[in-house]
């Protein structure tokens, strides 16, 4: 299927799609997860997703971060924040 009206930002968003991302929320954990999507809140849905909270980590599969907790997200492939 072909998008006709994708602008640059959301053809950015979509080559993000399938790669490690890594999300700090604003409570201080990190998520480490599959990036699968974004919607206009700014809420993200991680696949195959690892928490880690101080220095304890634990396996939370498939998850939704909620756009106002999410304080940084990095592509670890790539080393650029997606936002911030």
């Amino acid at each position: 299927m072909e998008i006709t009206h994708e602008t640059p930002k959301i053809k950015q968003l979509r080559s993000y799609l399938n790669l490690q991302i890594r999300i700090t929320a604003s409570d201080g954990r990190i998520f480490n997860g599959i990036f699968m999507c974004i919607d206009k809140y700014k809420n993200i849905i991680l696949s195959q997703t690892e928490e880690v909270r101080d220095d304890e980590r634990r396996f939370v599969g498939l998850v939704m971060i909620p756009g106002k907790h999410i304080f940084k997200a990095e592509i670890e492939d790539l080393d650029s924040d997606i936002y911030t």
